[in-house]
């Protein structure tokens, strides 16, 4: 039950608004895009050598593409998961760690992700 001075700022009961859902139904959108040309890409990829793999991810069409899809995935699965964490996990201080958890080894895949794949497209301007 909210009260009318939550109504009025369009906060619900987790005090967080609307800013999570919307994020988390645009970065779906978003991924539900990427994700085909991402598969056909993998699917092209399949079997060549290490050399070519490099230069294709280090090209125009590739590479952003990649980046895009990490970046996104991780808002995706940070949102969700702290969603389904605030939801179901009870007592404060191990919702806190746990949200604290889920947040630190998102974004430390993200960021491992987005060096590796900037590493490839910087190798492949180099060659």
């Amino acid at each position: 039950m909210t009260t009318p001075l939550g109504r009025v700022r369009g906060l619900g009961s987790a005090k967080g608004g609307t800013r999570p859902y919307v994020l988390k139904q645009a970065s779906g959108l978003a991924l539900g895009i990427l994700t085909p040309y991402l598969i056909g890409i993998g699917i092209y990829l399949l079997g060549r050598d290490r050399d070519f793999v490099v230069a294709s991810i280090g090209s125009f069409w590739i590479g952003p593409a990649l980046l895009a899809f990490i970046l996104l995935s991780a808002v995706h699965m940070d949102i969700g998961m702290r969603t389904i964490i605030e939801d179901y996990v009870h007592g404060h201080m191990r919702k806190l760690v746990i949200l604290f958890l889920n947040s630190a080894f998102t974004w430390l895949v993200c960021l491992l992700c987005v060096f590796a794949i900037l590493r490839m497209m910087f190798d492949a301007a180099q060659q």
